[in-house]
């Protein structure tokens, strides 16, 4: 569009995040803080005029074909490679073990290295490339159009870390291949398709997303049934083999239906800078999205563990980790459905007070006493909330700071969001007793269950901080 906008009458409050003001024209299409947004967004008409407001940031026509492709990508990346992320428990467990040294990838000093085989899947998890979207978010519109060859260099890499790990010898050598090399490939496509999801679904994309997060919880039910399986039928060697296959297949599949963010009419392609943290709400959701993170796969990844250290056997500690995200399977697709009706903050505030009371009940009562059954009642309360931060944080950061500088924004709180991802689970592993996995007890998980509840804490403060500004912002709507 050129020349001047066209104005309508609109009594709304803005869109874009801003407090119930009359709007003037604006042409602007860069903005470096939320705040200037507003300010160049609105201005005060005469009394008893109407207010005017721009037409909505327009964006190329959305078509079914296209919603059906992207979700189907999406929902291909999601089973594969967050499936992978939810069911590492089982490979932190087999490093753990005897069987990893008989096989001989790693040395029988690395079976307490738990911190090290921890970074194999916080690295795994593509939190190392999301750390860095604070610089390439904002030009996403613009590397989107090669989206397939970006999934298709994803895939190759994911290929060659799993095909690499096969030849390993050593701990560090898997922590750069299985960990690394797989992580950075599945990273490029994990980092790049759940934000452009968002923008081919408007009032219904907490439902997308829920499909997306169901397939997540497929993907990780099946793999914890499958991978021991494996583990027993081919080996350590054999199984690496098979994940080299299957990440080719569905990658491939990715590649040929991923299609490239929405072309809009405006779009800022600026880094958010540090003044962006002049608005509290920014700020406190900045913190949100580092807390969160850093606790989100520390019960699937020590659940088998731990699951052993209170007498269950391994078969049956993957049964465990495989009902948890079983339970996922519909709970996601009920939140993403209740998010769009109840609103996306507020169902990402109940989710973390579950998860948040349940740890400092449930988990940590079973570690103190060695109870299975507030241990198995941990396991499904944290099977239906998990994935809901994931499920509505795109949503939740697209309501708050409008499409134009929805990229720019997403890029930032990505970024400490993939580093928590990358640093959470190591450092919950630094804090379990460093003992073999057969001599674990419950209470030697005290101080990483500790950890995790202090941090989903904190984090729900800040989540009510930014509930609290966006009241105040945008009239006192209940849903949102």
């Amino acid at each position: 569009m050129t020349g001047s906008p066209r104005l309508v009458h609109d009594d709304r409050p803005d869109s874009a995040y801003g407090s119930r003001k009359n709007s003037r024209e604006t042409t602007s299409t860069s903005h470096s803080s939320l705040s200037e947004f507003r300010d160049e967004k609105s201005r005060n008409t005469p009394s008893g005029t109407p207010s005017v407001k721009v037409d909505e940031n327009l964006g190329e026509k959305i078509t079914k074909r296209k919603q059906v492709k992207v979700l189907v990508a999406t929902s291909l990346m999601s089973f594969w490679i967050i499936g992978l992320t939810q069911s590492f428990g089982i490979w932190q467990r087999h490093y753990g073990s005897d069987s990893a040294v008989e096989d001989g990838l790693i040395q029988p000093s690395d079976l307490t290295e738990r911190p090290t085989i921890a970074a194999i899947g916080s690295l795994g998890n593509g939190g190392i490339v999301a750390a860095f979207c604070i610089f390439y978010f904002p030009y996403l519109p613009d590397i989107g159009k090669h989206i397939r060859t970006l999934c298709a260099v994803g895939t190759g890499l994911m290929v060659l870390g799993f095909g690499t790990a096969a030849a390993s010898t050593r701990l560090l050598h898997l922590v750069g291949t299985q960990g690394l090399l797989a992580g950075l490939g599945g990273g490029l496509i994990l980092s790049t398709l759940p934000p452009i999801l968002a923008e081919y679904f408007g009032r219904h994309s907490g439902l997308a997303q829920g499909i997306t997060l169901a397939a997540a919880a497929v993907g990780g039910a099946v793999l914890s049934f499958a991978t021991p399986e494996l583990l027993d039928a081919l080996g350590t060697r054999g199984t690496l083999g098979v994940f080299a296959v299957m990440s080719a297949v569905v990658g491939g599949l990715i590649s040929g239906l991923a299609l490239p963010p929405r072309k809009l009419e405006k779009r800022s392609a600026k880094v958010v800078s540090w003044r962006a943290f002049k608005d509290p709400a920014f700020a406190l959701l900045f913190i949100v999205n580092l807390l969160h993170p850093l606790t989100a796969a520390i019960p699937a990844t020590f659940g088998p563990d731990f699951g052993e250290a209170l007498g269950y056997s391994i078969k049956a500690t993957s049964y465990w980790l495989a009902l948890t995200n079983g339970v996922g399977i519909i709970s996601r697709l009920c939140v993403g459905g209740l998010a769009d009706r109840l609103g996306h903050q507020n169902m990402v505030m109940v989710a973390t007070f579950v998860y948040a009371l349940s740890t400092w009940t449930l988990w940590l009562i079973a570690a103190q006493t060695s109870n299975r059954g507030y241990w198995i009642a941990f396991n499904v309360l944290y099977g239906i909330v998990n994935g809901t931060f994931n499920t509505v944080m795109n949503s939740v950061q697209k309501q708050l700071f409008g499409d134009e500088l929805y990229y720019p924004y997403n890029g930032a709180l990505a970024s400490i969001r993939g580093a928590g991802y990358a640093c959470g689970v190591p450092i919950a592993g630094a804090l379990v007793s460093r003992v073999k996995d057969s001599e674990l007890t419950g209470r030697d998980f005290m101080k990483p269950i500790v950890y995790t509840g202090v941090m989903l804490t904190v984090s729900l403060v800040c989540l009510g901080g930014v509930r609290c500004l966006d009241w105040r912002r945008n009239g006192h709507r209940w849903i949102r």
